[in-house]
């Protein structure tokens, strides 16, 4: 959904950019919390 490459080209900007990624992921985790079973 996000990607899987950085399109930033400086590092500083790269790592604002997965600041920005974690943000939204936890973002949608908080939302809707995954559904996990343990397998038998």
């Amino acid at each position: 959904m996000l990607g899987e490459e950085i399109s930033a080209k400086y590092f500083q900007c790269q790592v604002n950019e997965i600041h920005a990624r974690v943000a939204v992921l936890n973002k949608f985790t908080e939302l809707d919390p995954p559904n996990t079973q343990v397998a038998p």
